[in-house]
Formats: structure tokens, sequence, C-alpha cells
């Protein structure tokens, strides 16, 4: 079988209309070809981090391995969708940077054991194994606010791509760390933390189950109708906004990106941050 147009997910068109009423729309979703893969990276014991005082390091951590994939598919001219969870992140990639991502990751990984103490688990499933077992894999594009897009995922091709790798945990594949640099360009947060909305102490993060498969375009629309109903709209509730971002540069959150980015604290290289 050819393989697929790396560019499928480029090509996508984006959607504007209310995510409420994407959901139930099927012809704005598309099957993710079956020649791409699922890539899961977490943090193994990273409730026990984070209730030890490393919630910062834990999130830098994670959003290292979406900075190192992400820089893999600029090069390629390929945009890959990703979902960031606090504690890792899940990728769909095309064959064509497969290897070079997963290759990247395992030297991420072995740079993060040395200078952070965490284990970074890093899986892979191949989206035809997740169609051979009978599940949905449907993603389209949305659009929040200017240029910054999302992918929208309908089906449980996700959950079960997770559930393999976790039922694999401990086995060796084929992808093998080789010598060369980590490209974590790009990678710095110089933000202080950000209060929430409109003066209050309340900030929401839902995690909603479908039952069914089949319901799941159903059930969400429900969801974000209610949170609109409740919370207000997107432009409303959501906590991040130019005007509530202040730059916040300490040696300590220096120091942390040189050891993400070099394996290693460089004083010279500190200096000129």
């Amino acid at each position: 079988m050819p393989a697929t147009n790396p560019n499928f997910y480029s090509d996508l068109k984006v959607n504007t209309i209310q995510l409420g009423e994407l959901f139930i729309k099927e012809d704005l979703f598309h099957n993710v070809p079956a020649d791409w893969h699922i890539i899961i990276t977490d943090i193994k014991g990273s409730t026990i981090a984070v209730n030890n005082g490393q919630h910062e390091n834990v999130n830098f951590v994670a959003t290292g391995s979406i900075v190192s994939v992400l820089n893999i598919a600029f090069k390629h001219n390929i945009t890959v969708p990703f979902f960031f969870g606090g504690d890792g992140a899940t990728f769909i990639v095309p064959g064509l940077i497969v290897g070079a991502v997963m290759q990247a990751l395992i030297l991420y990984k072995d740079n993060i054991r040395k200078n952070f103490d965490f284990e970074l688990r890093t899986g892979i499933v191949p989206v035809n194994l997740v169609y051979d077992r009978g599940y949905k894999l449907c993603i389209s594009k949305y659009c929040t606010s200017g240029n910054f897009t999302i992918p929208i995922i309908l089906g449980n091709g996700l959950s079960y791509a997770e559930k393999v790798i976790k039922s694999r945990e401990g086995e060796s594949f084929d992808y093998m760390a080789q010598e060369g640099e980590l490209d974590l360009t790009g990678m710095q947060c110089r933000w202080d933390k950000i209060p929430p909305p409109e003066n209050t102490d309340e900030v929401v993060s839902l995690l909603v189950v479908a039952r069914e498969e089949d319901k799941q375009a159903e059930v969400f629309k429900k969801v974000i109708c209610y949170i609109d109903e409740i919370y207000g709209n997107a432009e409303k509730r959501q906590p991040i906004s130019v005007p509530k971002l202040r730059l916040k540069s300490t040696f300590d959150r220096l120091g942390r990106e040189m050891k993400v980015k070099l394996g290693k604290i460089k004083a010279m290289e500190l200096l000129k941050e």
C-alpha cells in the first residue's frame, strides 16, 4: 500500500464553528491514515512527583517531549496533531518521520533520567492496529482564536492505543537511541503563574468519557453547551490572555531549561540568557 500524504493533517480544513456544533458534523471529521502512528509519552510516578513539589519539573519535562517532536516535524514542513497531558503527551505522526521521532524521544528519555531522575515512558502503536481491532480514530481541525488551531478527535482509538502501550511496559522495541543532539529549539518558559479568569479562585478541568463510542459526539456537545451556559463562552472563560502574562526569569527556571536542552548547566550559557 503506498504511503499516505504526510501532509494529511496540514491540509485539513480549519473549522471555526462553535465547538459543540463541530462534534455533530460527521462530514468535518476524517479518518486518520492507517499508515500513521500513535506515540504516547508519560512520566512514571508523576503523581508522587507532583505531591513532592515537582509540579513544574513534571510539566516542563512533558513539554520537552512535545518540542522535540514538533521540531522534527517542522524540519520536514509537516504539522502533526498532539495532545498535552500534563505529565506527557500524545502524538499522531506520519511514517515519514516516525523513526526520527522515536529516536529523538529515546535520546530525550535518557537525558531526563540522568538530570531529573524521571522515567519518561514512551510507546508506539500503528493506526492500522487500532482499525483492525474495530476502533475509530477520526480527526478535525478547530480554530479557537486567531491562528491557533487544535485537533479534535472522535473515537476510542487513542484510548485503545494507551491501553496497548501500558500493557507492553518493559518490552523493548525496534527503535534504539543513536548518537546526536536533541533539537529543543524554543524550549523555554519565561512567564509567571497565571491567575484564574474573571477574578475568581476556580479553575475547572474536566475529563469526560462517553460510555459508548458511537454516542461520543452527542455527549461531548452536551458537555460543551453546559460549560458555555455555566461559565460563559470560550473568550470569556479562558485563563490565558496577553494582559495577564508577566515575565519571570529566575536562575532556577533557567537552570532547568539548560538541563533539558544541554543535559547539564553551563555557566556561560546561563549568563547569556
